[in-house]
């Protein structure tokens, strides 16, 4: 099992903490993370959010680079159809030379609604851009001149360099909440970020056969059995921040409403029916043990932890995960 970490950099205004400051402690949270031996760390964007969510992965990472030497570095996820594959392509490059092959590269539909009416995309080309871009971005990386001719993205004879230090490439992950989404991961994809439970999983693994894809079946998945010796402690000093989170992803997805599933998250947050606690999110070492024990049997490979909590000094959650090192940890070496 890999325990990745993820961070997304948000700063709610009622608990703002000045930006340069959020940004160096997140980098010192991160170092500190690399000293205890977790493999992986990522982070993920969002944009014109009031709580200044992290909006650029890419640069981001190159920040981590410089500041770790073992951790690998990935998205989780870019949001691809917003962005100029090309460009993309160009930027995660000088990543994995900064990093020397540390870059995982996950990418996502996304669905935010302002986003795609600020950046003047149209929602219902996601499919199409995605599947172009993966595409361009993997003609990029080959060695030699890339020529590329579809619908969105046109080039001939474009040379991008530098070239990433990763062979062949670095790994491409795609995230998926659907089944058109999890088959296309499947189907293009070095792994899969799953936003939802084991039945993303079985498809992932029978569209991986039907594909006729080998090796393994990365499966990336959110956890939330955070270990602690006093739940519900823990619950009364993170459970504003952990639910100022969830009300926010309920509020968006349900604004989209993609899935059924979505509507019914919003309309319990509308409700006031969302609420949390110490035994949701907050557990012993044992009992994350076996949570983490239980998502190894259903196929998961790889766990993402929210690192840090909206509104809270970064440092705040590192008693968390050094009890996670320490007493997690060593049952899945």
């Amino acid at each position: 099992m890999e325990f990745g970490l993820l961070y997304d950099l948000r700063n709610p205004p009622e608990w703002r903490i000045p930006p340069a400051e959020l940004y160096a402690e997140t980098l010192d949270h991160i170092q500190a993370m690399e000293d205890l031996s977790f493999p992986v760390c990522w982070v993920t964007e969002h944009h014109f959010i009031d709580d200044e969510y992290l909006p650029s992965c890419l640069p981001m990472a190159a920040a981590i680079a410089a500041r770790t030497k073992r951790i690998i570095i990935g998205t989780a996820v870019l949001l691809l159809p917003l962005h100029d594959a090309l460009r993309v392509a160009e930027d995660a490059a000088v990543v994995d030379v900064l990093s020397n092959g540390r870059l995982r590269l996950g990418l996502g539909l996304g669905y935010k609604l302002e986003e795609f009416e600020a950046f003047g995309i149209n929602r219902r080309h996601r499919p199409g851009r995605m599947e172009e871009g993966i595409d361009v971005i993997k003609a990029a990386w080959s060695d030699g001149p890339a020529t590329f001719e579809g619908r969105h993205y046109r080039f001939r004879d474009i040379s991008v360099t530098p070239k990433p230090v990763r062979k062949p490439r670095p790994e491409i992950w795609l995230a998926g909440r659907a089944e058109a989404s999890v088959r296309r991961a499947a189907r293009m994809g070095d792994g899969l970020i799953a936003v939802g439970g084991p039945e993303l999983y079985d498809t992932y693994r029978d569209a991986r056969a039907e594909f006729g894809q080998t090796g393994p079946a990365n499966i990336a998945a959110f956890a939330w059995d955070y270990p602690s010796d006093d739940p519900g402690g823990a619950w009364e000093e993170f459970g504003p921040h952990a639910y100022y989170r969830s009300r926010n992803y309920a509020e968006w997805y349900g604004a989209a409403g993609d899935l059924d599933s979505d509507r019914s998250w919003k309309g319990a947050v509308e409700a006031g029916a969302m609420s949390g606690t110490s035994a949701s999110l907050f557990k012993t070492p044992d009992a994350t043990i076996a949570g983490i024990k239980e998502m190894e049997t259903q196929g998961v490979t790889s766990l993402l932890y929210f690192a840090t909590f909206p509104g809270m000094r970064p440092s705040a959650t590192i008693p968390f995960f050094e009890t996670m090192a320490r007493q997690v940890m060593p049952a899945f070496r």
